[in-house]
């Protein structure tokens, strides 16, 4: 009887049977209280609301060119879906792309597409990924719950007078030659933040909205304004990287800094177009109490640390998984122990997939709301996917999505470990791309594999690693750890042999080809500090910064030999 009422109560606020809403417009019309409630009810029943919300998807769908070609409308549970529709790729978008870009309807969902989302290019090749209107609304869902949570998790940043440097990517970089807005996945989650954090930013409206910046203006502009202001008490970004290389620009740019501080002004040096310069400039007021106080700072510390400019800063939010953590850790160091890291969430262009709930933790609970979700465990030899009810903890899965926007099957090759259970909602992150691994003969090493073998070896010995990549050498025939260690007299030769003895101990499939001379010993560089936000700087993609920017960990060339602080090789 109880789980009966339960159901119906999910119904009636959330699933839009009442009034033939679809999900997203019926949850978009909840203000925020009820929607959080009914967002926790929802978690509680994962196998239903995954039922309801796929129903929902297809019928959102029915009447597009590719509803009518696989019979959306006929489609009665997961099971039938799942063997009518094949798992995709981008490669179906791709043969309709034009099609969608000139404003056409009813292609991959009713209606014509709302918006375009470029892709971050991580594989070097920026895609467009079409967003209906209800795909706007659940990413904008997503965002509107993260930011709640967030500010429920630090209710001190809503004191009066505190503010928040949020970093982003512009909301939108352009038009479709069908007159369609191109924007990028962090500034659409800008834009969609509840008014009362957006009254909170730092950044004016202005410069937050701005195109065709470059990344120089940008940085100098985000930090002026953030050093300006004493009461900053966080910041929000995706990548936290870019607030890590902001804070030691800020060191550098000092002089030029406090002068427009004290003045009121932004430094003609500074490359903008002059109605922007202008709208900026009107706004500004000199402060030379601010510069001041800064100036004192600087000189007394010789530096401008985040404790001394910024003595309210309690709160960071940002991606924690993945390769990310270890940012985190690095940046962790430079800020004040009462600080709370609080996790972005998980999500790419084409969606936003889990909402983050606790502290300090970067996993979050599924947006079952918002997508269908298949799950295909990590070495299985067929295409048989689980449900989000059939999840287990500490399984690898790689993650399947349908969304509202015309993403059917759609694997997203993102690799993903369920963490736990919030009752029965479970728990994601994010762990690696499924293309992240390397492979020689039977030995295959997925990322993951690799981060729990530099750990083993960095806590036995007692030496963090800031950060790491990897290549193999065909033609050496040995794996090369490249290595940006935290001390300055790192043990090389130690490490190398630790991480020798570990793989050797614990995968039989590198033991076998060390024993049978397949492959030489794993070898070691270290490189100086400074290494990892070099390669930041050096990777950004034209029309992109350091935010959007991702490291690959597998790589296929040495660092220049100039480069290399130390070369740890077996018998040398």
């Amino acid at each position: 009887m109880e789980e009966n009422r339960k159901q119906e109560e999910i119904s009636y606020y959330t699933l839009g049977e009442h009034d033939g809403s679809s999900i997203p417009e019926t949850l978009k019309e909840m203000p925020n209280e009820k929607l959080i409630k009914s967002f926790y009810l929802i978690e509680n029943t994962p196998e239903d609301t995954q039922k309801r919300v796929l129903q929902d998807i297809l019928k959102c769908a029915e009447n597009s060119d590719f509803g009518k070609k696989l019979g959306f409308a006929k489609i009665a549970t997961a099971d039938e879906y799942r063997k009518k529709v094949p798992i995709s790729d981008y490669t179906y978008v791709e043969t309709v792309l034009d099609k969608l870009k000139a404003g056409d309807a009813d292609i991959l969902f009713n209606g014509p597409p709302a918006s375009f989302i470029a892709t971050s290019g991580s594989t070097g090749i920026p895609k467009l990924i079409p967003e209906s209107k209800n795909g706007e609304l659940i990413k904008g869902l997503v965002s509107q719950i993260r930011a709640i949570l967030l500010l429920m998790l630090a209710p001190e940043v809503m004191a009066p007078g505190k503010k928040v440097l949020a970093i982003a990517n512009p909301s939108e970089y352009g038009k479709t030659e069908g007159g369609i807005p191109i924007g990028s996945a962090s500034g659409q989650a800008a834009k969609d933040m509840p008014i009362e954090m957006l009254k909170k930013m730092v950044l004016p409206v202005e410069l937050m909205l701005a195109k065709d910046l470059s990344n120089e203006a940008t940085d100098y502009l985000t930090i002026r304004y953030a050093l300006a202001e004493k009461h900053l008490a966080g910041v929000v970004c995706s990548n936290i990287a870019h607030f890590n290389i902001l804070l030691k620009k800020m060191n550098t740019l000092v002089e030029d800094l406090l002068a427009d501080i004290e003045a009121g002004q932004i430094n003609s040096k500074i490359t903008l177009n002059e109605d922007l310069r202008e709208k900026l400039n009107s706004k500004l007021t000199p402060n030379p109490q601010r510069a001041e106080e800064l100036r004192n700072i600087f000189m007394a510390n010789k530096t401008l640390d985040v404790a001394s400019i910024w003595p309210e800063f309690t709160v960071v939010s940002c991606w924690m998984s993945s390769s990310a953590a270890k940012i985190v850790a690095d940046i962790k160091k430079n800020l004040p122990p009462t600080v709370k890291f609080l996790e972005w969430g998980y999500g790419a262009s084409e969606g936003k997939f889990n909402i983050p709930d606790v502290p300090q933790d970067p996993a979050g609970l599924l947006a079952l709301f918002g997508y269908f979700f298949e799950f295909l465990p990590v070495g299985s030899e067929n295409n048989e996917t689980v449900l989000a009810h059939e999840l287990k903890q500490g399984e690898y899965y790689e993650l399947i999505v349908t969304s509202y926007s015309g993403l059917y099957r759609y694997n997203m090759k993102d690799i993903i470990r369920v963490s736990g259970f919030n009752n029965q909602a479970p728990r994601i992150v994010f762990i690696s791309k499924a293309s992240e691994y390397l492979e020689i003969d039977e030995l295959k090493l997925m990322i993951y594999q690799i981060d729990e073998y530099i750990k083993k070896v960095s806590d036995q010995k007692n030496e963090e690693i800031r950060f790491y990549q990897i290549l193999l050498d065909k033609e050496q025939k040995t794996l090369v750890f490249i290595l940006e260690p935290y001390a300055n007299n790192f043990p090389g030769d130690l490490f190398r042999e630790g991480l020798e003895k570990t793989l050797r101990t614990e995968n039989s499939a590198y033991e076998k080809l060390r024993s049978s001379n397949q492959l030489n010993a794993l070898e070691v560089i270290v490189m100086p500090d400074g290494y990892r936000d070099s390669l930041f700087t050096r990777s950004i993609m034209p029309g992109k910064n350091v935010n959007q920017t991702k490291l690959k960990t597998i790589v296929k060339e040495y660092p220049e030999e100039g480069s290399m602080a130390y070369w740890a090789k077996e018998g040398e």
